[in-house]
């Protein structure tokens, strides 16, 4: 089996954005699942303005939306202790649902003194004149992610390192990325240090 375009195209985006294609999807095909597709996004759109850490009951849900409450906790859009259990917790990719990424990103990162919160969150990767790339990150997914299109080097606890070569990018190419993919990609998850810059990218 080969990942398809529209595979790598997934992998390439926000979190958000991820969340929201496989929702819609879900949305698509919840009336071969015997589901009211109305019943269902009001769920989704009541979820985003759910506040996090606070539970709710299931008491008040539809018997469609007891049936998403099992689907919605494989995604990791809410939290429950036990399947039976009669309180959800809603988290944080569920109270992001209505609002944009940046949103998403500053509840990852309640405080920027805190020293708790996960770089990657706020952008992870440095990408010099020279194509030579470093990425803050030690998730396997990330990594596999970033050598699609990069020759990767070295890695250490914390750290990849890597070079955007010709050979690379044509590999990325043949597999169905495009480069407009790449850029965003790069750009979305750049180091804070990065957006310092007049430009984020060089030409």
């Amino acid at each position: 089996m080969r990942i398809t375009h529209s595979g790598f195209a997934f992998l390439l985006q926000d979190v958000n954005a991820q969340i929201w294609t496989l929702l819609l999807q879900y949305l698509e095909h919840s009336t071969t699942l015997q589901m009211d597709p109305v019943d269902v996004l009001h769920f989704l759109f009541m979820l985003g303005s759910l506040e996090l850490g606070q539970d709710y009951s299931t008491s008040m849900l539809t018997d469609t939306q007891h049936n998403m409450l099992d689907d919605l906790r494989d995604y990791g859009i809410v939290f429950q202790r036990k399947g039976k259990s009669r309180r959800f917790y809603p988290t944080r990719l569920a109270t992001s649902l209505t609002s944009g990424t940046t949103s998403l990103l500053s509840n990852l990162n309640p405080s920027p003194t805190t020293g708790l919160s996960d770089p990657t969150s706020q952008g992870f990767i440095i990408l010099e004149t020279n194509y030579r790339l470093y990425a803050y990150t030690s998730s396997p997914l990330q990594i596999a992610i970033l050598n699609l299109f990069v020759s990767l080097k070295s890695r250490f606890q914390n750290l990849v390192q890597g070079i955007i070569t010709r050979d690379s990018v044509r590999n990325a190419l043949s597999n169905g990325i495009s480069a407009d993919q790449i850029i965003y990609f790069i750009s979305s998850n750049a180091h804070p240090q990065m957006r310092t810059n007049v430009s984020l990218l060089t030409p």
